[in-house]
């Protein structure tokens, strides 16, 4: 009987581990760069300066080095699919770029990422992402930017869209863009 309990155990204890393992993954490969204007050019937008509370309930995107394809941890630059749009804002002198991340999220995640702080050049930036999968991705992205110097005052860079999976998007910002792909691992 015991035997027969354990055996039962094993069995359905392996196949959670092969659902777990075989649960279906998309990346996400996110670029954010500042553009180099004039300040007096830029309008003043900033309404409003603070993220929204639920920003305390997302997942933190994991920062450390993992070899292994798991959720919630930065890739290597290398796996990025925008890494020649990456290579063409970098050559250009009047783009900054402040985040290059790519990461894997299970197609069942519901949650908002929290993107790791940063601090480069000045710029100051931390907020979430949050993808959730209908027919097509629904892309909603809150990002506090406070910028160099006194003539920045701090801005929320706050979008809702409906992506279509492998393609590339560009959201704009008089100060700020972003460049987003997302698409199904085969």
């Amino acid at each position: 009987m015991f035997r027969r309990s354990s055996v039962i155990a094993m069995l359905i204890f392996s196949s959670l581990v092969q659902a777990m393992e075989a649960s279906p993954l998309y990346q996400i490969d996110l670029i954010v760069f500042s553009h180099q204007l004039d300040s007096s050019l830029v309008p003043e937008l900033s309404l409003h300066s603070t993220l929204s509370s639920a920003s305390s309930q997302a997942i933190p995107l994991q920062t450390e080095a993992n070899k292994n394809l798991t959720p919630y941890h930065l890739l290597p630059p290398s796996f990025s699919q925008l890494r020649e749009e990456y290579w063409a804002l970098h050559r250009k002198s009047q783009y900054r770029i402040l985040m290059n991340y790519s990461w894997l999220q299970p197609l069942n995640n519901q949650s908002s990422i929290a993107l790791p702080k940063i601090n480069r050049e000045g710029w100051q930036v931390e907020g979430n992402i949050r993808i959730k999968l209908a027919n097509y991705y629904l892309f909603d992205t809150e990002l506090l930017f406070s910028g160099p110097g006194d003539n920045h005052h701090p801005f929320v860079f706050a979008q809702k869209l409906r992506l279509k999976g492998g393609d590339i998007y560009y959201l704009d910002h008089p100060q700020v863009g972003m460049l987003i792909k997302i698409h199904k691992l085969a």
